[in-house]
């Protein structure tokens, strides 16, 4: 199943990242784990990234197009996309890219959320430093305070995560990404899930097998 994960932040990308990652052994694209990947490792694309980020810049959409077409070149198939495509021409491109490829997208899972329940999850969100897992203070904490149930590591919060940020990076994300959403709308790829009532824990596995309708449906 290739699939797009889009939402606000807090929405639960991650969560629902995460959960088709371990129980679904799906790849987990993230092009800011890519970008890292890449600059660690010193390649081309790593080096011209690198040159953008160490400048305050964004980096291009030609250099983020070419990163995930080195990716999705080698692994084709069972994927999660995250954090791509953001805007109009990334997702023209993509749809280029994955015809050129000959793989074929399953759906676009947008999960709308209200903005007052993102605000009070962020708040509350910590982070895995070693393996990236998120949780919640509030409504799934960890079985030990402050230590990883998947790993051990030690747990953080984002210094992102304060009231008036998280209002700005929605605001920013609903102004960026609506035209994507519609555009996947537009060509029937689109499945939305409404975090506000829905519980990607608890319900992970009615959320598959809304993808799993979906994939059938071509």
């Amino acid at each position: 199943m290739q699939l797009i994960i889009f939402g606000a932040p807090g929405a639960g990308k991650g969560t629902l990242a995460q959960n088709i990652k371990k129980y679904k052994n799906h790849k987990h694209i993230s092009t800011g784990d890519l970008f890292r990947k890449h600059i660690k490792n010193q390649t081309e694309l790593g080096k011209i990234a690198s040159s953008y980020i160490d400048a305050g810049e964004l980096v291009p959409d030609e250099v983020t197009d070419d990163l995930i077409y080195s990716e999705l070149k080698l692994i084709k198939k069972d994927f999660i996309l995250d954090g791509y495509p953001r805007n109009i021409h990334q997702a023209q491109r993509l749809d280029e890219i994955l015809e050129e490829l000959e793989i074929p997208l399953t759906a676009c899972v947008y999960l709308s959320i209200d903005k007052n329940v993102i605000v009070d999850r962020l708040l509350y969100r910590v982070v895995c430093q070693n393996c990236g897992f998120t949780y919640n203070l509030k409504i799934a904490p960890t079985k030990v305070e402050g230590i990883c149930d998947n790993c051990g590591g030690e747990l953080s919060h984002r210094k992102d995560d304060s009231s008036d940020v998280i209002i700005h990076r929605i605001e920013t994300y609903e102004k960026e990404t609506a035209p994507v959403i519609n555009f996947y709308e537009e060509k029937n790829s689109l499945v939305s899930i409404d975090c506000s009532k829905y519980d990607l824990i608890d319900n992970f596995e009615d959320v598959w097998q809304t993808l799993l309708k979906k994939e059938v449906e071509g």
